[in-house]
């Protein structure tokens, strides 16, 4: 097997809604499942989610981040999404177990113009979500888009997780 070369992720930082946590991607400080939705793709991170957390249970070993693609949102509208996506944040807060702080396990960040989205290659995740590994290094360590989304993250997760 060849020795893969990780690229940095993007010196990007996106706001968290609700909490307003600042997350700057090639800085996170743990491995990380970056999932990238549209709102017509929003119910498809779950089974990420669960696969993930069946493994890797904290937020200290594995940081879980939903990035909102906002770019179809006129800036005038901003806000409205923004409201929609402060209900999930509440929804989500609501059924955390007791003990998990929203700013660890409830991430959810939109990405208005794409400067996340862009630079690891996902165009559009209207049809299906994108996912990002990141390794507590700040390196990428894979992206991928398709079917069976919890198993090809599981995998790339091996390779971050060390």
């Amino acid at each position: 097997m060849q020795e893969q070369t990780l690229n940095p992720a993007p010196a990007v930082t996106l706001k968290a809604i609700g909490h307003g946590r600042q997350l700057t991607f090639n800085a996170l400080g743990t491995a990380a499942v970056v999932m990238f939705v549209a709102r017509e793709s929003s119910e498809q991170p779950q089974p990420v989610v669960t696969a993930v957390r069946d493994k890797y249970p904290t937020a200290g070993e594995v940081m879980i981040v939903n990035v909102a693609d906002g770019r179809a949102f006129p800036r005038l509208i901003h806000k409205v999404a923004e409201q929609i996506m402060k209900s999930s944040y509440n929804d989500a807060v609501s059924n955390l177990e007791p003990g998990m702080k929203p700013e660890d396990y409830v991430l959810i960040a939109p990405d208005w113009d794409g400067a996340l989205l862009k630079p690891l290659g996902f165009d559009d995740v209207s049809k299906m979500i994108g996912v990002a590994v990141i390794d507590a290094r700040g390196n990428v360590a894979g992206t991928y888009q398709g079917d069976d989304a919890p198993s090809h993250v599981l995998s790339m997760l091996e390779r971050a997780v060390r």
